[in-house]
């Protein structure tokens, strides 16, 4: 079963951290919040190799599939720190049937793993804010609480301690706002550290009730880990990728919202060659 999926690697980062619309770069002001359920896929057939040129997955016929449930959430502690969580309370990997074209039969049977992913939890902390403009800092830990051992390499976590440092701006005006960040991800069990960074736009419509915004995203290895100790069929070693992402919102009374993401790979090293779909709902408190 393992050769299935073997060559195929993917890393859920389109999910992780990027499911909270327009958070980065602000505190949460002591008592406020943002909570948000949030249900993300991604199906492919393709994927980028190690040399950046795109592959099918064990033949054409094969599709595996990334189905992610989770819960993120932002509590202001005081009006420079907020608590972060990311709950992936369920995750459901699965790889399709291989039929034959001509006889119909099956050639290999269907998989599936679900579990819950790996959590991951943070500090934000306000640096520096005037004129429209804020700066944080934060800092995420990620627990290898995921399934790290299935048979199959439908795996749901990667099985390492990561530490990841941020430092993060933003600007809002009264219509848009504009918000970045460079981080370094510290990775155990000999994977590689990471830079990863993310640059978002957005502007409101609707007197502010409709939200419309664009991302780009990347991940850089630094190669410093075992390129082959650390890889696994849905967790890897080394993985690199720009992210375009695009993303509306609705907000009721400025309270609750429900937001649609749609983000992809443009280039990469170890991900999927296929775009990645979300829908939430969330709720803020000022």
């Amino acid at each position: 079963m393992k050769n299935i999926i073997k060559p195929v690697f993917i890393i859920i980062f389109i999910f992780t951290y990027q499911i909270a619309v327009f958070a980065g770069g602000w505190p949460q002001p002591q008592g406020g919040g943002f909570f948000k359920l949030d249900f993300s896929f991604i199906r492919a057939r393709e994927y980028y190799g190690m040399d950046a040129n795109i592959y099918n997955i064990n033949g054409a016929g094969t599709r595996l599939s990334n189905y992610v449930t989770s819960f993120y959430g932002e509590y202001g502690i005081t009006n420079k720190l907020t608590v972060i969580g990311y709950v992936p309370f369920f995750v459901r990997n699965t790889v399709n049937e291989g039929v034959g074209a001509l006889t119909g039969e099956i050639l290999q049977p269907g998989l599936e793993n679900n579990s819950i992913g790996d959590i991951d939890l943070g500090l934000r902390y306000g640096l520096w804010a005037k004129n429209r403009w804020s700066v944080t800092t934060a800092l995420f830990l990620g627990l290898p609480t995921g399934d790290s051992e299935n048979e199959n390499l439908l795996f749901t976590g990667d099985g390492e301690f990561n530490q990841q440092l941020r430092l993060e701006a933003g600007y809002g005006a009264d219509k848009w706002y504009a918000t970045g960040y460079l981080g370094f991800n510290n990775r155990s069990e000999n994977f590689s550290d990471e830079l990863r960074f993310e640059l978002e736009f957005g502007h409101k419509f609707l007197d502010n009730q409709l939200i419309a915004g664009v991302k780009f995203a990347g991940t850089q290895s630094l190669n410093n880990g075992n390129p082959t100790g650390s890889g696994n069929g849905l967790f890897s070693n080394n993985v690199e990728f720009l992210s375009p992402q695009a993303f509306l919102a609705y907000e009721f009374k400025n309270q609750i919202g429900i937001n649609a993401q749609v983000a992809g790979a443009m280039s990469g090293r170890n991900v999927l060659a296929a775009p990645a779909v979300s829908f939430g709902v969330y709720l803020k408190l000022n």
